[in-house]
């Protein structure tokens, strides 16, 4: 078990550190982009880039997965070529087609985005966006299943460095620029991509393994489709009831809130391959359910020092003009918090090869947000959307959990995990609502060495079995060093 904790570690800090670098220099170019354009601005470019992610990821099909899943039948390189080429060239031909037929329709697809037409110059490179996005996705899932971490942060970083050089240099930034460079920095990492996988590409398809990979990956697209839809929900709903600077200041708050992703993707990378190597050995559903507690005490901890530290991110970020955006972060960090569970509570449908199960997880989980955005979003706008999407991702761990305990059970310690998710997050909510001091600076102390002495305290009468198990280990490590 030590073993898997060390090979878990290691994998998190590499994806971590790397993920780190691409994550601080997206928070480099926020500050560009929203001193560049207007609040209004900021929502008109954040619904292009939902708009983008959401037909790149749906255009992979799910052979991301598919591809994943059958590289582990054999050894045999041969097939593993066969595979690959099958789904790329198909992803390439498809998307390639579908943004070609997209360019009649450009007026009513930038009039269903809630962009005005001023704003539909951009939407050329929006489109040219959708098929090299979608490429990089494949080859990310490639690169990550095939453990070749260097390929991955390379490329996962690299788009982020080709767009920032021409925006710190650039003396006039535009709204149409930003998408410009958007695409020309996909472009080449997808070259770049193409050259380190130039090994497992030929020209080479095979219908009928095409069949069966997409056989086996459309319940993976739905996950997909479902989790996205749940995810950017809110934004439907908001811009018909926020005005424009509002809604974008909601965006910039949704910015923010995914500095947590930094740990959470970090994690989700290491813990797929080691997830899938251990699930068959003695002690592993203990070692999930010890992890588990574990993950959701030091994720919750982190949301809370972002809240506490939010008065300065903001500054950093968005100036003055994002002052009070901070309100809403604790809903968006906890929503997120919730969501990234899916990767214990699934455990047990992913074992058994349920794939439908957790389409139908995350079925439930969009049903979920959708109703509650009806009822709540007209009433209490952003922190109702926000609040639909954290009751909605529960709901889908929930239901993730009872589907899975089935075919692979797991003591989880579901009251104590529930308990420090929720004290944490009532403390999230009092630090941005609350003020100890007058002095900005002053608070995120105060708060800050209230936060250490709860973690402090949480270790010692939570935590007693882990942390002896941790003093053991490093006991051990210096007898035998």
């Amino acid at each position: 078990m030590a073993g898997w904790v060390k090979s878990l570690g290691k994998d998190s800090l590499i994806y971590g550190l790397g993920y780190g670098v691409s994550r601080f220099l997206q928070i480099i170019i926020l500050p560009i982009i929203t001193q560049a354009l207007t609040l209004s601005e900021f929502g008109y470019y954040s619904n292009y880039v939902i708009f983008y992610t959401f037909c790149a990821g749906f255009f992979v099909l799910g052979l991301d997965n598919s591809v994943a899943r059958f590289f582990y039948d054999t050894d045999d390189k041969q097939y593993h070529r066969r595979i690959f080429s099958t789904s790329f060239f198909f992803i390439l031909f498809v998307s390639i087609l579908s943004i070609t037929a997209f360019v009649f329709f450009t007026p009513g697809f930038v009039k269903l985005l809630g962009v005005p037409g001023q704003y539909g110059n951009a939407f050329l490179y929006v489109l040219m966006c959708i098929p090299v996005v979608a490429i990089n996705n494949f080859f990310l899932s490639w690169f990550k299943w095939k453990r070749q971490k260097y390929y991955f942060l390379i490329c996962s970083g690299g788009t982020i460095v080709l767009l920032l050089l021409p925006l710190l240099v650039a003396k006039n930034i535009s709204f149409i620029f930003i998408f410009k460079v958007l695409f020309w920095s996909q472009l080449v990492i997808a070259i770049l991509s193409s050259f380190f996988a130039r090994d497992y590409i030929r020209f080479y398809f095979n219908r009928k393994l095409l069949i069966s990979l997409l056989t086996y990956g459309f319940p993976w697209l739905l996950v997909f489709l479902f989790g996205l839809s749940r995810t950017y929900l809110d934004r439907v709903f908001l811009t018909k009831y926020l005005q424009d600077d509002v809604y974008g200041m909601y965006n910039f708050s949704v910015r923010v809130s995914t500095l947590i992703s930094l740990v959470i993707t970090a994690f989700e990378m290491s813990f797929g391959p080691l997830a899938f190597s251990i699930w068959n050995k003695e002690g592993a559903q203990q070692f999930f359910a010890r992890l588990q507690s574990m993950y959701i005490f030091f994720i919750s901890v982190v949301a809370c020092a972002i809240c506490i530290a939010s008065p300065f991110i903001i500054q950093l970020l968005g100036r003055g003009k994002y002052e009070g955006s901070d309100q809403i972060l604790p809903l968006l960090l906890f929503a997120a918090i919730s969501v990234s569970l899916i990767n214990f509570s699934n455990l047990g449908t992913v074992y058994a090869k349920k794939s439908f199960l957790s389409s139908l997880s995350l079925f439930i989980g969009f049903a979920t947000v959708l109703i509650l955005n009806l009822f709540l979003t007209h009433l209490y706008l952003q922190y109702g959307a926000a609040l639909s999407s954290m009751i909605g991702h529960i709901v889908i761990i929930v239901s993730g959990y009872i589907f899975s305990r089935k075919y692979y059970n797991i003591p989880f310690y579901y009251a104590r995990d529930a308990f420090v998710y929720l004290f944490f997050f009532v403390l999230s909510l009092l630090s941005v609502h609350y003020d100890i001091s007058g002095s900005d600076y002053l608070n995120m102390l105060y708060q800050s060495v209230i936060l250490v002495g709860l973690i402090i305290l949480f270790l010692i009468f939570i935590f007693p079995d882990e942390i002896r198990k941790t003093l053991s280990a490093v006991k051990g490590m210096l007898y035998r060093g």
